[in-house]
């Protein structure tokens, strides 16, 4: 992974100001195209924080670098950070992130089959089936196991191989993998590619389920607990921003991201929300540990700080 962006989040007192250097990746695409809006925005600035955000290439990537103590924040998603604390790491959640809609057309995260296959039409076909996801033993696995389980597919025989998001259209054409798991943009372009979808994950495990979120040490959390607020407010500043107003997200979403401006206006948004959403890590964790994915029921009393 590259250098980490750095930011400047400034803690202030009664007594002293005192400036300190933060480090702060954020997966890379949608996740870190809306925190660097909230950057331009001023939403930081509005909390005393001057950001500049450095992509990963997903969040269970960034729980690494975070542990080394090379960041103080992390964009990852509340699969990624229960495993990592049901590991003994030493995470704490610092604030949400991205959440699914409560509309399964509307979710930005779909699973596609190739048209005209022989094999796979619906959900109900899909035992046994080699999926495409963007990283192993992560909400992809956990998400699919739940509905498919709902529609009473046996999940034992499921596959799962590791491919980048650009990867998985070529792979399920030229028959590669049987389905693949997306996110927008690469949602709307398989839709337009003739694609086949057949769920909706994320949002049919459960409706508002909170995907993504942001970490922090428990040594940074403990030292610092003003600026861990002050970022805080700036993710909840800019969810409330864009729910208000998303025209005004898609204009900059070409600014921010690789996506293209004509597919920025066609692209399903997330929901974002700065307040980590404690019932959804609860079906999480309970959902983790029915699928083998936790070997303890997380402790959310201590993981969730400023909660």
């Amino acid at each position: 992974m590259g250098a980490a962006a750095s930011v400047l989040l400034v803690a202030c007192s009664q007594e002293q100001k005192e400036n300190t250097s933060i480090e702060v990746v954020d997966t890379a695409g949608m996740p870190s195209a809306f925190l660097q809006y909230g950057v331009d925005r001023g939403h930081f600035d509005d909390v005393g924080a001057e950001v500049s955000v450095e992509p990963s290439s997903s969040g269970a990537a960034a729980i690494p670098v975070l542990i080394s103590g090379d960041v103080q924040f992390a964009g990852s998603d509340a699969v990624s950070g229960l495993v990592a604390a049901d590991r003994g790491l030493p995470v704490l959640i610092a604030a949400g992130g991205t959440r699914t809609s409560d509309e399964a057309e509307e979710d930005f995260a779909r699973v596609f089959v190739r048209a005209g296959n022989d094999e796979f039409h619906s959900i109900e076909d899909l035992g046994g089936a080699t999926f495409a996801v963007n990283s192993l033993e992560n909400v992809n696995d956990f998400a699919l196991m739940t509905v498919l389980e709902k529609h009473g597919v046996d999940t034992s025989a499921l596959k799962f191989i590791e491919l980048g998001f650009p990867e998985m259209a070529p792979a399920l054409e030229a028959g590669d993998v049987d389905a693949a798991l997306m996110i927008e943009p690469f949602v709307t372009m398989a839709l337009e590619q003739g694609f086949d979808p057949v769920l909706s994950p994320y949002v049919e495990s459960r409706p508002e389920l909170m995907i993504g979120l942001y970490l922090t040490s428990e040594e940074f959390a403990e030292e610092h607990p003003d600026i861990v607020e002050a970022f805080r407010d700036g993710v909840a500043a800019t969810a409330a921003d864009i729910a208000e107003d998303p025209d005004a997200f898609r204009e900059a979403l070409p600014g921010l991201s690789e996506i293209e401006s004509g597919l920025a206006q066609q692209v399903r948004l997330p929901q974002w929300s700065g307040e980590a959403d404690r019932e959804s890590l609860a079906f999480t964790s309970d959902q983790m540990l029915r699928f083998g994915m936790l070997d303890e029921p997380s402790e959310l009393d201590h993981l969730l700080i400023l909660d």
